[in-house]
């Protein structure tokens, strides 16, 4: 079954300061994070238009920067100094052609040093055979795995307009320089015709990719960090700021979920939301240029003013908050002690005065507290001394039924007719009958030894025994630690009496009754009356064990048990306790459980222990 929620309760002050905050900060609250979202999204769209129109600035600066080197390559095509070289180097004999490639060095090397970013050049014949090669740094710009690659692939796809490469690396001292290639057909006048010579390849260096492209908003006041870089269509980088990320995938850099090889990823999908991506494509190249800015630089001064806006507002919000607390407070004083006295008078305390003198309307409350709990104790007082009085009024009422001295009397008479007719046996029996009558007489309601008691109850149990023709069997169980208690007179007898009559009724042998003494918990005395009679069910335990119920069985066994359940708490009130174990056909246990009081006690101590409760 599921467990029913409970509401929350809340207090006459929570709810006060509960209507203050929604009624008064609530509405704040909202007001301030509408301009919250409102500021941040314009801020963004402005920066966003700004980051757009750098990425066209970029766009502009990438193109002229390759038309520039694209116009050094068409000097060198078109150099007449060129083209006779490579005339020579085609068609010419072994020495023409040693002098034409000293030619080619010469020229490539000084077009190589008129720009920085020019690395070198390499001419290649129709069939993709490096012919002369001139570096800045290397010896030779082309490995075997590589020039296959770039003829095939790229130099017979060249016609009119050049081709301009991605970057990739070249190893030296054990490091990579990363470079790319624009590259031009040759051509040259041979028997009055025009005739293929072969390809003009210039490498630059990826710095100058790098450096056409490093206008971002950093180049602005208060921009924050950002970097430009390049991807070509398969989505590979081209050139990054970070030279060991050149050639690695977008997706690695970025940490993008899984996307299409020809779509950009969007914003929702890049993981790292702390990155804002900007695209704008590059007709000359194919190449596209990614502007990826940190967003927390970018907005950092916005972000510290909205962060110093909140920290304000939480501090309103607090000391708002402490304010209503302690002025509702003032408001729930009243009402609080009020709330204060009813815990107590819970708790048993039903002298508690309300002292309130603000002389409002909690104060009316608080008087007629104070009188309702004036006219309480009265009735309680007068309550209590009435029951006392019909108590002992029962009792003496129970024990004026019979005159005890007549009777005494009488059986001493009988007692010498017996001895004199040497009727011993009903002689022990009537002195038995005496010294219970004696007993009862003398101090009724008083506490006595429990030895004293155990006596008296050998004589009852003796007399029982005689009368029923030793139809049972009883055992006294004593612990030696409880020799010196004290009982109230009298309190064992009705269970006693029950168990005889009515436990044993029908049992015709074997019935056996244990009566035990020995000391509980917490300073107690346990008693315990066990037999193994018929038993009972467990209503009629039930009945039985109703304190002060007038429904319980029928008889004088009913009557003498309700009498002492009644005297058991009224002598020793709520730190007695009476149990009753019972089941048919197995038999029945009563357990009592009362102060352990020593007979050299003159008064009871420890009026508040409670035992078994």
């Amino acid at each position: 079954m599921h467990r029913i929620a409970r509401k929350v309760k809340l207090s006459y002050r929570g709810k006060l300061v509960a209507t203050f905050v929604l009624v008064a900060i609530l509405p704040l609250l909202c007001m301030h994070y509408l301009t919250y979202i409102n500021s941040t999204r314009a801020m963004k769209s402005k920066i966003n238009e700004l980051v757009n129109y750098t990425l066209i600035q970029t766009n502009k600066n990438l193109n002229a920067v390759l038309s520039d080197y694209e116009n050094v390559l068409y000097q060198v095509v078109v150099n007449e100094d060129v083209i006779a070289a490579t005339k020579k180097m085609v068609h010419g004999s072994d020495f023409e052609q040693l002098a034409a490639s000293d030619q080619l060095l010469q020229t490539f090397s000084g077009y190589a040093n008129s720009r920085d970013g020019i690395r070198g050049f390499t001419y290649f014949d129709k069939n993709g055979n490096v012919l002369v090669s001139y570096d800045k740094i290397t010896d030779s710009l082309w490995s075997r795995d590589k020039t296959p690659f770039l003829l095939v692939m790229k130099l017979n796809a060249i016609r009119q307009n050049p081709l301009i490469t991605v970057t990739e690396p070249v190893s030296r001292d054990g490091k990579d320089d990363y470079m790319f290639h624009i590259a031009r057909r040759l051509y040259g006048i041979t028997s009055e015709r025009l005739e293929e010579m072969g390809y003009l390849v210039m490498t630059l260096k990826e710095s100058v990719l790098s450096d056409a492209c490093s206008l971002t908003l950093m180049d602005m006041p208060n921009a924050g960090i950002s970097a430009n870089f390049l991807i070509d269509p398969a989505l590979n980088i081209v050139s990054f700021p970070d030279k060991q990320k050149i050639g690695a995938r977008f997706s690695d850099i970025l940490g993008v979920k899984e996307f299409s090889k020809d779509r950009l990823p969007d914003q929702a999908s890049v993981l790292n939301r702390s990155s804002i991506l900007n695209y704008y494509p590059n007709e000359k190249t194919g190449w596209t240029i990614v502007s990826m800015t940190g967003e927390a630089n970018m907005f950092g001064e916005m972000y510290a003013m909205q962060n110093m806006n909140l920290w304000t507002g939480f501090a309103v919000l607090l000391a708002s908050t402490l304010l209503i607390y302690y002025f509702s407070g003032l408001l729930t004083q009243s009402i609080s002690k009020i709330v204060n006295a009813m815990k107590q008078t819970e708790h048993g305390n039903l002298n508690v005065k309300i002292d309130d003198a603000e002389g409002d309307e909690i104060s009316i409350i608080a008087s007629s507290f104070n009188k309702m709990m004036t006219t309480v104790n009265r009735l309680m007082e007068e309550t209590k001394l009435a029951v006392q009085k019909q108590k002992e009024s029962e009792i003496r009422s129970l024990e004026a039924q019979i005159n005890p001295h007549f009777l005494y009397n009488t059986l001493d008479s009988i007692n010498w007719m017996a001895i004199e007719k040497e009727e011993y046996e009903i002689s022990r029996m009537l002195k038995g009958l005496a010294h219970i009558l004696r007993y009862s007489i003398s101090h009724s309601n008083q506490m006595v030894p429990l030895v004293q008691e155990l006596e008296w109850l050998e004589h009852y149990l003796f007399l029982q025994k005689t009368r029923f023709n030793d139809a049972f069997r009883y055992f006294i169980h004593l612990d030696p630690a409880v020799k010196k208690a004290k009982i109230y007179k009298l309190l064992l007898q009705p269970f006693v009496e029950n168990t005889i009559i009515h436990g044993f009724a029908g049992k015709k042998s074997d019935a056996a009754l244990h009566i035990r003494f020995f000391a509980g918990d917490a300073g107690c005395l346990r008693i315990e009356i066990e037999d193994n009679g018929c038993g009972m069910n467990g209503s009629a335990v039930r009945a039985v064990m109703e304190r002060g119920a007038r429904e319980i069985a029928a008889g004088s066994s009913g009557i003498g048990i309700r009498n002492v359940t009644e005297r058991l708490y009224l002598y020793y009130g709520e730190r007695a306790q009476c149990t009753i174990e019972s089941e048919p056909g197995t038999g029945t246990k009563v357990i009592l459980t009362v102060p352990f009081q020593s007979a050299f006690e003159e008064t009871v101590k420890n009026e508040n222990r409670s035992c078994g409760r």
